[in-house]
């Protein structure tokens, strides 16, 4: 009987052993969770976080908002908390206007995300900055609401 129950909690503590290590590809569980709740999404790029133009930028600025600064910081503290700390920070805009120009302010955008993060201990070369301009939309350039959506800034976490 006594072996029976050492075989029983054996298991148990194997079981435990190995929840514990469970992970999503190179990420942990309770990284795929914080990253859940934060509003990231898995994408074929990896796990991304769009931070929409409108609230980060005034039209056609690429100087963050002061307020929205604060959710930037907030942000960081909790992906560094989780030692998520290789990031690729994406610009897009939408496609009204010089393709050149909106490929520059794409890439302004996405580095003053990315000063932010620096700014909170993140090594410059652990965060890899890009601006793509209107590229790759998120939505048609059929509307306003569309080219709304497509001004955006992704972050977006480098295992």
């Amino acid at each position: 009987m006594r072996t029976h129950s050492l075989k029983i909690s054996f298991i148990a503590l194997l079981c435990l052993t190995l929840a514990g290590c469970l992970s999503f590809g190179p990420l942990k569980y309770r990284q795929v969770k914080m990253l859940k709740q934060e509003g990231f999404v898995l994408t074929e790029e990896g796990w991304s976080l769009g931070l929409p133009e409108r609230l980060l930028f005034d039209f056609n600025k690429a100087d963050i908002k002061t307020d929205h600064q604060k959710e930037i910081i907030r942000l960081a503290n909790q992906l560094s908390k989780y030692n998520l700390q290789k990031l690729k920070i994406v610009g897009h805009t939408d496609d009204i206007g010089n393709p050149e120009y909106n490929q520059n302010l794409s890439e302004e955008r996405a580095q003053s995300v990315s000063s932010i993060f620096i700014s909170q201990g993140f090594k410059q070369n652990n965060l890899t900055v890009l601006g793509r301009g209107s590229s790759q939309p998120y939505a048609p350039n059929t509307s306003e609401q569309n080219r709304a959506n497509n001004r955006r800034v992704a972050v977006i976490i480098i295992p």
